[in-house]
């Protein structure tokens, strides 16, 4: 990728993240990236196509740390568990990255909702294989999409809140809301009362 076409992406996410989607100017990216309006507008129509190029690049930093984590040769319950990890320690080292890619994606547009979405069904691709644990319990068809809605939910709240930094403390919490469905609400809570024994993600 372009050097200054990266600046001005990671400017996007640093500003959005700090002041809001609606707060965030052409300006405050030009200034943020210590480039030039001109420099700008040669990659970028506006400021919702450098957003959306920016939230594009987020998912796929977000992926990637996922699938290096979801080591294949582990079984589910421990992939899902690494993976969840990485995305929280990932969230709280980059407060406006989270933010950005969680809360501030929201009020970008229908163009980002879904995005967003796309991106929500990507991680929910990785759940699938957990139905082999729900043994004689009808799931829905939607039961992936479902699950990592609600850890999503989780992190917007505390995003919202300027929180990044308690999501490893949350994470038990995550890990349950994740697991449930497949292994059930008794099973989920061994699950979250033995990572919650643990030394929390740094």
């Amino acid at each position: 990728m372009d050097t200054r076409r990266r600046s001005l992406l990671e400017a996007m996410v640093r500003v959005v993240g700090e002041k809001g989607y609606r707060g965030t100017s052409v300006a405050d990216v030009i200034e943020a990236a210590d480039t030039s309006r001109s420099t700008f507008y040669k990659h970028f129509e506006d400021k919702h196509d450098c957003f959306l190029a920016a939230y594009d690049m987020i998912a796929e930093r977000v992926m990637g740390e996922v699938v290096a984590n979801c080591d294949g040769q582990q079984s589910w319950l421990a992939r899902m568990e690494g993976g969840l990890m990485a995305i929280v320690e990932l969230f709280a080292l980059d407060p406006f990255l989270a933010r950005t890619a969680v809360v501030e994606v929201i009020a970008a547009g229908a163009d980002a909702r879904r995005r967003h979405w796309e991106a929500l069904a990507r991680l929910a691709e990785f759940l699938e294989d957990g139905r082999a644990l729900a043994g004689n319990r009808e799931l829905p068809n939607n039961t992936a999409t479902m699950a990592a809605g609600a850890v999503s939910g989780l992190i917007f709240d505390e995003l919202q809140a300027s929180r990044a930094e308690a999501l490893p403390g949350l994470f038990p919490d995550l890990l349950f809301a994740m697991l449930v469905p497949y292994l059930g609400p008794q099973a989920a809570a061994v699950e979250m009362r033995r990572a919650a024994a643990s030394p929390a993600p740094s």
